[in-house]
């Protein structure tokens, strides 16, 4: 009985202990925090704005025999991107920017005739069914197909690569809103022979996604050949640096050249090697693409390279006279470099009519120049290498300075210029008005047309590679340079 009492008197004394421990836990917060309260706690979340996307199949076009007989009508495929943007529950509106793709990982399709009548033509439709018909690099075309129907869209006949479809697309929602992008692919079955297609397949996805994809030659120039490549990175790389010189650009050539200008440019390419990284003695740089009317082969646009370091200071000519098919450089460069570093690669360049006749002053801008010498060109010289002209290394700096004469070129227009090697350098030209003169780039960038062909300059050995090169890897920079078959 008196353990059982025990035992009720320690328990009423535990239960003091706690009411009095915590009475005194609660009068301390009450003393930090004040008088206690009753109150309702609201809390609200917040959702953020969600941009999703999803993309459609593949599409796959192989051409049989079937494919193009009579009647058979025209073979298509079709897929579609859609872009959603779901905005916050806050403000209840969101905008974003998106990108679409046509990833062409195949396409060995040809013209069967010509151009003017591709075999593969890619149409766009919007959310509204509004077709897109304008595209930077590609030419939206309609033809009449064999049933006599009209079929429009863009030429995809050569294309390979990475194509930017919608670029930069703003959606806003409030709060939802939902864009899709339908395309078809359409093989033209024409009322003619196209059996050159035979057995040729297509196979191509769309990409979306919020970032931009920065393209790189490596994107944009699979499957093609080297000038093909070049002109694939004018139409489908931003900021390539490379200007295509028709009639409608301001102080160009007007040839058609594609031509590389500016301080940094990604235009290496290793040439006669296999090594993993490109020795010195096989990097070169591409000039641009030029038609006939620059080298003389008909119909044929050529890659012009040049060497990027010099192979060492050599007179323009041993004996005092600026003819260039007399030169002891044109014989030093057509049989001792060509053949010691050539060597593997020679039978992939073309033999070309340099354009030697020249002009008399400096004191003129590149077209003049330009112009003089090439386009007004009294004599030519047929060989394999040869130098660049003084209006390669011109047009190579930025338009802005094409306005320029060529002896100013010490000032800015030289940093602007990657041809600009910073020391004393032959160019091809002549000075026609100088028997024993001919052009020259100076240590400060300046061009001029009287240097003494007798005196020893650097020497970078410049010529054309063949149009059946093609295009194998690389982005064109200086560690990763393109590489040619």
């Amino acid at each position: 009985m008196e353990k059982k009492k025990a035992v009720i008197y320690s328990t009423v004394a535990l239960i003091a202990l706690v009411i009095l421990v915590v009475g005194a836990t609660y009068a301390y917060f009450q003393n930090q925090y004040g008088s206690a309260s009753n109150a309702d706690v609201n809390v609200t979340t917040y959702t953020t704005d969600v941009l999703t996307f999803e993309t459609g199949d593949a599409i796959n076009i192989t051409a049989d025999q079937e494919s193009f007989a009579q009647g058979k009508g025209n073979r298509t495929g079709s897929t579609f991107s859609r872009a959603t943007l779901q905005a916050n529950n806050k403000t209840n509106t969101a905008t974003a920017n998106y990108y679409v793709y046509l990833n062409i990982s195949g396409n060995d399709f040809e013209y069967s005739k010509d151009s003017s009548s591709p075999e593969l033509l890619l149409s766009i439709t919007d959310n509204s069914g509004n077709q897109v018909t304008k595209l930077t690099g590609l030419n939206y075309i309609t033809v009449t197909d064999g049933s006599n129907k009209s079929v429009s869209g863009f030429d995809i006949t050569k294309s390979s690569g990475l194509l930017t479809l919608i670029d930069n697309k703003e959606i806003s929602a409030s709060p939802k809103k939902i864009e899709e992008w339908n395309i078809t692919i359409t093989l033209v079955n024409y009322n003619y022979d196209q059996n050159a297609n035979t057995g040729k397949s297509f196979s191509g996805k769309l990409m979306i996604q919020k970032d931009e994809y920065i393209l790189t030659a490596t994107d944009v120039c699979s499957g093609k050949s080297l000038s093909d490549c070049v002109i694939a990175q004018y139409t489908g790389i931003k900021n390539s640096n490379i200007y295509y010189h028709d009639s409608n650009l301001t102080n160009g050539a007007g040839d058609s050249s594609y031509r590389y200008a500016g301080a940094d440019v990604k235009n290496y390419i290793c040439l006669g090697s296999s090594e993993a990284t490109c020795p010195d003695d096989n990097l070169y740089r591409i000039i641009g693409v030029f038609g006939d009317n620059n080298h003389g082969i008909k119909d044929q646009q050529l890659v012009k390279v040049i060497k990027n370091t010099s192979i060492g200071n050599i007179k323009w000519n041993k004996s005092n006279s600026n003819v260039w098919a007399n030169a002891s450089l044109n014989t030093t460069l057509n049989s001792t470099f060509k053949t010691e570093k050539l060597s593997g690669f020679e039978d992939k360049i073309a033999e070309v009519s340099w354009r030697v006749s020249g002009y008399s002053t400096s004191a003129a801008t590149v077209k003049t120049v330009y112009t003089a010498e090439i386009t007004n060109a009294t004599k030519t010289h047929t060989a394999k290498i040869g130098l660049m002209y003084p209006s390669d290394y011109e047009y190579a700096t930025t338009p802005d300075y094409w306005t320029t004469n060529l002896f100013d070129y010490d000032t800015a227009a030289k940093n602007k210029d990657w041809l600009f090697l910073g020391s004393y350098e032959w160019l091809l030209s002549p000075g026609s008005g100088d028997f024993n003169g001919a052009w020259n780039v100076n240590s400060s960038g300046r061009a001029y047309n009287n240097g003494g062909v007798v005196y020893a300059s650097a020497v970078r050995p410049s010529f054309y590679l063949l149009s059946s090169v093609k295009y194998v890897s690389g982005s064109g920079t200086s560690s990763l340079p393109i590489r040619i078959n």
